[in-house]
């Protein structure tokens, strides 16, 4: 039998049975500061090649989300799903994916992309296998109810997550990731929030200095910008997805949503950054 990463958050940081979360999810797509409208899936459109989407709990972070995910489901199916995330407990060594097992949400189970992880253990020899690093992170499992409603079950997984936020090892797993994707629809997902704990103002000013870090596409200046402000709690994988796109042909990116949590508390003296930018050919 495959290996169950079961969910660690379902019931907390969203809905914990399927009907609520995809009752959650719509409404999140249509709330005030959402995408608007319910995704819709079109054709294939290979264009979009990564986003960062924020990984908070869906009440806070999730209308930013849907942003991503509205773009996402724009441009057609994948069979391919990179997520690449923060490892906040630090339960690795520095770098940790699964080479095979599925992943349990509430709307079903997500096939780890055991071919495609295997390709990448054999070129990148500092990522290691560990399935039970991922068993208490949340920042991989926030994202699959949203691909799960674009996509279905149609999409298989490779999970990463990083607490190395080495800029040389980061930019050579982006570039390892961008030769095992080599022929297959995928998208690059980066999962990150942004600044943390820090007034409104302070926050939205740092987290747009590194927004257009971002949109250069240049690693390190990315690198500078966000540990001077420290407004990427996902830096590692951030750098990750900036130099993988780029391998596939990434000519720019834009920011699709930003707003803070205040906008939805309205507690402005300490809040979070939540972004959602796209990467395209």
């Amino acid at each position: 039998m495959a290996r169950v990463r079961k969910p660690a958050y379902a019931g907390s940081w969203y809905e914990g049975t399927r009907e609520r979360l995809l009752e959650q999810l719509q409404s999140l797509f249509k709330g005030r500061l959402g995408y608007g409208s319910l995704p819709v899936l079109g054709e294939y459109d290979p264009r979009l090649l990564g986003l960062m989407v924020p990984h908070a709990g869906y009440v806070y972070s999730g209308m930013a989300a849907t942003w991503a995910y509205g773009e996402a489901a724009t441009h057609g199916p994948r069979e391919t799903l990179v997520v690449m995330g923060p490892d906040h407990h630090m339960a690795s060594t520095g770098f940790a994916t699964m080479s095979e097992g599925v992943w349990r949400t509430p709307l079903g189970d997500v096939e780890v992309d055991r071919q495609t992880v295997s390709l990448l253990l054999s070129s990148v020899p500092f990522i290691e296998d560990n399935f039970h690093a991922h068993a208490f992170e949340h920042s991989v499992e926030i994202q699959l109810p949203f691909l799960q409603l674009v996509y279905g079950g149609s999409f298989k997984l490779i999970p990463i997550i990083i607490h190395d936020f080495n800029l040389e090892r980061n930019i050579r797993l982006g570039k390892a990731l961008s030769k095992a994707l080599e022929g297959k629809k995928a998208i690059v997902i980066a999962s990150s929030d942004m600044s943390h704990y820090v007034p409104a103002g302070e926050a939205e000013e740092n987290d747009m200095k590194t927004i257009r870090a971002i949109e250069s596409l240049d690693e390190k200046l990315i690198h500078s910008v966000a540990v001077n402000y420290e407004s990427l709690c996902g830096l590692g994988p951030v750098i990750a997805l900036v130099s993988c796109v780029k391998e596939m042909g990434c000519s720019k990116s834009a920011l699709l949503k930003y707003y803070n949590s205040g906008e939805i508390s309205g507690d402005y003296g300490g809040v979070v950054g939540y972004a959602s930018i796209a990467f395209y050919k």
